[in-house]
């Protein structure tokens, strides 16, 4: 069966559109064969993006569709799978004719249906007379073949061709072929891939109707006919036949009383207008189908997504004619207007694209679970109790436009929504980065359904005048007026109820994607994160009445709900952002997203108070980054050391042993003061053997914070509390003054210190833990280099035995930082000869421990800390023998000893060790590394 209607629009004549259902069929022609122009003008990005689309094509189809390529002779030896790993060569003029009689040859030997995609980019060098005769030719052959075979030449133009000439091609056939332009070698491949995937899918059919033909295509299960035929009696039943390649059917025709929005926008999609008469006549109705309430979910997207096509397409309609009104008719604009009459073709097969990329990426979700069915089943699921608190509702939340309730709302349909207006602005950063592409301009109080904003955005568009004056074209859009006679041209849900909640949240890729985008299919998940920045702005913009809370009230659930539910909002934000982003300044480093954010986190999930400090330091961070101080250095070092005028300076003097001489020989006390020192390295340990101290002049580091140096710095700074820090104070009813009144300024030292250590990412081993002897280190040299150590035999079996002995690996860290800071040397070399002892022959050592003693220097990790926090940190340990490895790997477990390995590839190891003790020849060697000198970790027992 197939039903008619007469459209509703005229356009100089009275139209009719017929729809018909047609069995589904495979695809309608693998016989495909792509001829391409491989002349000198179109090497380079041309050909490149050519052969790119046609290598997509086979990889997607597995089919080795023929390929002819031509410049001053055709090639027809190739299939698209010679392409497969390299491009095709681009040089020499252009014989139209050498192509056109390897086509005739090739249909004379091969008489079955083929479409032919011919594509080029310039004019034929050969001869008129050549050019001529050949044409000739491939008409005659085309002439005698059987009246059954369809040929049908399809043409894509780029840069400098003539429109006549292509069109002339593209009606070579015995069916007309479409035609599109690519002024951009980048359009190629969308072109190229637009008409592949109209040869392959589309199906073209031919309906009889009163002896009169029409032709139409459909990729789809239904095929529409636009016609202007006055003999259609709409009083008496008809009847037409519907031919295709399948075959031919006769369908009764029937009437159809009330079209749906659906199909009147598949009718107007057909219209090609004349002029720019017409295209307004186009937009001015398309602006007036409003959405239909009651059709399926899927449906109301489609007809959403024609519309936007329709008025895309109508716009650059609009620049030719204005081109062509004030003469400027070159040949490119004739050459667009003709492949713009041939996009409406296209369209459901890009609609489809379009919708399959939303379904790969967002929709999948609805279609696969059936959207429509969740939400009416959502929908009947609520029992009569729950009706009647939403009820009870009625009064605080009625849509303006429509005048329906919540109540009426929910009961009348199962996907619709209830909106407050807004006013913002949008720029084309919003698509590709939410966060910054969206400007808060008002917020308002009308209340607006989803459904009608929609419908109203779409009348608003065709409106000329207002009370105000006309319409202000914000990112080329319209406004619409709310109770208040505000502008708005957005909205966004409110939670309401938990019911609501549930449509909010199944529908969230809809209304996020148009908020974002002008385009329901533009949903990404990074929108989600821009929604808290939008609440923060509607937070510092509110307005103090009860109206004004109870609105953010019910937005802050719809934003508490995503965060906390959304799946794709932990994706996109990471589940541990927020976290670290409070832990250090590492994890604020990750990410440049707005301070808002993290704040609005924090006080969705009641922890403003733990976020409100980090975020403080992020503001420090990204202020002195951005402009980075002249007096840096001196910073740094009144940071460190303190006032010029109060440092005190260090001499070298003989330690004073007597201090420990109550304690130094309890294992556990001498233990203790190395876990002190493995923490905070300007604590100073017992010395278990002498050692000497040289650099007579060095400074000492402060030992505490100067509280009144850091208030003057941040105020030279202008590192007050920021705007956004205070609002959120001020709306979550916290003492304005929180920050300030609770900042440590020991704390604060250390954050600016690492802040000012690097220009842009603090490395992960630099912690505030070490940030004051990093620092240090860099500015007045190695603390190791400062201090000798005589390994004596007697020394080196003093320290080797303390740190097999050690009973934590803290203690254990602290003892390697101190006599082997280079992980190398005497002491070292006998520690690791002790460890690697097989388990039988490893006496007084606690086996358990020196395992965990082996994986610590194998990860550099005890706990949460790095074992070396020097520039060792940065190098992962590899021992030196296969015998080492082998006892390594029975110590510490085959199978963690694989997961290390696993772990520590690709990281730097310094090529420390030699087979031999002594010295290379440029005095490198196991005890004196070459810091340059470093390789890639490819696994154990794999030596460098």
């Amino acid at each position: 069966m197939a039903t008619f209607f007469k459209v509703p629009f005229n356009f100089g004549s009275e139209n009719y559109y017929i729809e018909a259902k047609v069995p589904t069929a495979a695809s309608s022609s693998n016989n495909i064969i792509c001829c391409v122009d491989v002349s000198g003008s179109m090497s380079g990005s041309p050909i490149r993006n050519v052969c790119q689309v046609l290598r997509n094509i086979y990889k997607q189809t597995k089919i080795e569709y023929p390929l002819f390529t031509y410049n001053v002779v055709a090639d027809t030896t190739r299939t698209i799978k010679s392409i497969e790993s390299r491009d095709l060569n681009a040089d020499g003029g252009t014989s139209f004719s050498s192509i056109f009689n390897a086509i005739k040859n090739h249909l004379v030997k091969n008489q079955k249906s083929t479409t032919f995609i011919f594509m080029t980019d310039g004019d034929a060098t050969d001869s008129r007379d050549e050019l001529k005769k050949s044409i000739q030719m491939l008409k005659l052959a085309l002439s005698v073949l059987p009246k059954t075979i369809t040929i049908v030449f399809h043409v894509i133009g780029f840069g400098r061709v003539k429109n006549e000439f292509l069109e002339q091609i593209r009606t070579f056939g015995n069916k007309e072929g479409l035609f599109r332009y690519s002024t951009k070698s980048e359009e190629l491949q969308d072109n190229f891939n637009d008409m592949f995937e109209y040869a392959m899918s589309a199906r073209e059919f031919t309906m009889v109707l009163n002896g009169k033909p029409y032709e139409s295509n459909s990729n789809e299960e239904k095929v529409g006919f636009l016609i202007n035929d006055n003999s259609l009696n709409e009083t008496i039943a008809n009847e037409i036949i519907l031919k295709s390649s399948e075959g031919e059917t006769k369908l009764s025709l029937e009437k159809l009383d009330n079209p749906r929005p659906i199909h009147i926008v598949r009718a107007l999609n057909l219209i090609s207008p004349d002029d720019a008469e017409s295209v307004n006549k186009i937009r001015t109705y398309l602006n007036t189908i409003p959405p239909n309430g009651n059709a399926d979910f899927l449906e109301k997207l489609e007809v959403e997504q024609m519309k936007k096509e329709i008025e895309d397409r109508m716009m650059e309609y609009t620049k030719l004619f204005t081109e062509i009104k004030i003469g400027q008719v070159p040949e490119q604009v004739q050459l667009r207007l003709n492949a713009l009459r041939h996009d409406a073709t296209f369209a459901n097969v890009k609609r489809r694209k379009l919708l399959e990329l939303r379904v790969n990426k967002n929709v999948d979700y609805f279609r696969k679970t059936d959207i429509s069915g969740i939400l009416d089943g959502y929908k009947k699921s609520i029992d009569q109790q729950v009706w009647n608190e939403i009820k009870e509702q009625k009064a605080d939340w009625v849509c303006v436009y429509s005048q329906d309730d919540i109540y009426e709302m929910m009961r009348k349909s199962a996907d619709n929504i209830m909106c407050i207006g807004i006013l913002i602005e949008r720029n084309e950063e919003a698509i590709t980065n939410p966060t910054k592409g969206l400007k808060l301009l008002n917020i308002s109080n009308t209340l607006i359904t989803y459904d009608s904003f929609i419908a109203a955005m779409n009348l608003a568009k065709n409106s000329q005048q207002n009370d105000y004056g006309q319409f202000s074209q914000i990112n080329d859009t319209f406004c619409i007026v709310g109770q208040s006679r505000e502008k708005i041209n957005a909205v966004l849900p409110l939670y309401i109820n938990y019911e609501h909640m549930k449509r909010i949240r199944i529908l969230e890729g809809i209304w996020l994607g148009y908020l974002y985008t002008l385009d329901s299919c533009g949903y990404d998940k990074e929108q989600e994160i821009g929604l808290l920045k939008l609440l923060s702005d509607i937070i510092m913009m509110r307005t103090e009445t009860n109206r004004s809370k109870q609105i953010i009230d019910e937005l802050k659930k719809v934003c508490s709900f995503i965060i906390t539910e959304s799946q794709g909002f932990k994706t996109a934000y990471g589940e541990k952002t927020y976290e670290n982003f409070k832990q250090s300044i590492h994890g604020r480093q990750i990410g440049a997203y707005d301070l808002s954010i993290p704040l609005m986190i924090g006080y969705l999930k009641n922890d403003l108070k733990n976020i409100l400090i980090p975020v403080y330091y992020e503001h420090i961070r990204r202020c002195l980054h951005g402009k980075l101080t002249t007096d840096k250095n001196e910073t740094i070092e009144t940071l460190l050391y303190g006032d010029e005028s109060e440092r005190i300076k260090t001499v070298s003097v003989n330690p004073d042993f007597s201090i420990h001489k109550k304690s130094e020989h309890d294992p556990d006390y001498v233990e203790k003061t190395f876990i002190d020192y493995f923490h905070d390295e300007m604590l100073t340990p017992i010395e278990l053997i002498p050692e000497t101290v040289t650099g007579k002049d060095r400074k000492a580091i402060k030992t505490e914070a100067d509280e009144k140096f850091l208030k003057a710095f941040l105020n030279s700074k202008n590192l007050s509390v920021p705007v956004v820090i205070k609002n959120m104070l001020k709306f979550a009813e916290i003492d304005n003054n929180y920050v300030e009144n609770n900042l440590d300024y020991e704390d604060l030292r250390k954050e600016l210190l690492m802040i000012l250590y690097s220009d842009h990412t603090v490395p992960l081993s630099v912690t505030k833990a070490n940030i004051l002897s990093t620092i240090d280190r860099k500015l007045q040299g190695d603390r190791d280099k400062l201090i000798s150590f005589n390994f004596t035999p007697e020394a080196i079996q003093i320290i080797t035995y303390a740190m097999l002995n050690a009973k934590t690996l803290d203690g254990f860290g602290g003892l390697l930082r101190k006599y082997c800071p280079k992980r190398n040397n005497q002491v070292f070399t006998e520690l690791i000869k002790n460890l690697m002892k097989p388990t039988d022959m490893n006496e007084n050592v606690n086996n358990s421990l020196n395992r965990d003693k082996l994986i610590a220097l194998m990860t550099n990790r005890v706990g949460n800390s790095f074992l070396y926090n020097n520039e060792m940190a940065n190098f992962c340990w590899q021992p030196l023998t296969d015998v080492d490895i082998n006892n390594l790997e029975k110590i510490v477990g085959p199978e963690e000893f694989r997961k290390i390995e696993k772990e520590n590839l690709g990281k730097e190891v310094l090529h420390c060790y030699r087979c031999s003790y002594k010295n290379n020849h440029n005095g490198y060697g196991n005890y004196n590394p070459n810091m340059h000198y470093t390789f890639k970790f490819s696994g154990y027992r794999d030596r460098h």
